[in-house]
């Protein structure tokens, strides 16, 4: 059986790596978990300094939620992939090689600094399907671009590709596709030229500006409240339903 979650070592570096490519990377609530104990790992440990994260293939970072199996099942302690309300001490580095979907770009937003290849694209598709993005991804997108345009994804599911989430300051830096992880190699390599406890001292007093602890609790407050009433909705079972049989869904807004 394929390991779906990945971690490597490389000296201060800590890889993680979401390896399921056939279904784009989305992920259960089980990989959620195995993403909460590499997360784990990664804060427990002094000599790890920087995390990147990515996804295995050329086709997706994360395409989010595996919606066909077992969506209703509770996320760990730490929220979404482990991360979505968690507040980390160390910088974290998503390596966007793709399809970030719904949870996918909610692991994007929740990151440090943001690499993109030329083919990566974003979303938060949740209303297409009958969901909410409930991995942190609505309030922190309002947070980080003007609400306008935050309200304009959020309403309609639309996708942008790397430079137009570049644009509006979702992306750190956009590269070609090949030179992906060289790239947020290099990004990794140049914070841990500096010392990693004044890093990491910068890091939060940014987070207290940004998010932080309070901003971590109210995420696991609304993500329980509306996430009981979500799934006893009609439209959310009929979106489910779609999507496990490939058609479009018919909404009755019950």
């Amino acid at each position: 059986m394929t390991n779906p979650i990945i971690t490597e070592r490389e000296g201060h570096l800590f890889i993680i790596t979401m390896n399921c490519p056939a279904k784009l990377n989305s992920l259960n609530a089980a990989d959620c978990r195995a993403l909460a104990a590499a997360w784990d790992e990664f804060e427990a440990d002094d000599e790890l300094w920087v995390a990147i994260i990515t996804g295995a293939g050329d086709k997706a970072f994360s395409a989010g939620h595996d919606l066909a199996d077992k969506p209703e099942e509770d996320m760990p302690p730490s929220g979404w992939a482990g991360m979505s309300e968690r507040v980390f001490s160390k910088p974290v580095i998503a390596a966007v090689n793709g399809y970030a979907l719904g949870g996918g770009f909610e692991i994007a937003l929740a990151s440090d600094i943001v690499i993109a290849s030329e083919r990566a694209s974003f979303a938060l598709s949740e209303p297409l399907v009958g969901a909410v993005a409930l991995g942190g991804g609505v309030q922190r997108l309002t947070r980080k671009i003007p609400s306008a345009i935050a309200m304009g994804l959020l309403l309609t599911g639309r996708r942008i590709d790397a430079r137009e989430a570049h644009r509006w300051g979702l992306v750190t830096e956009v590269v070609p596709h090949d030179q992906l992880l060289e790239s947020a190699r290099r990004w990794a390599q140049d914070i841990m030229a500096c010392a990693p406890l004044a890093v990491r001292f910068t890091k939060q007093l940014a987070l207290e500006t940004l998010e932080g602890e309070a901003f971590c609790g109210e995420l696991a407050r609304a993500r329980h409240t509306i996430a009981e009433r979500l799934f006893e909705t009609e439209d959310t079972q009929e979106g489910i339903r779609a999507f496990a049989e490939k058609r479009k869904p018919v909404w009755r807004g019950k």
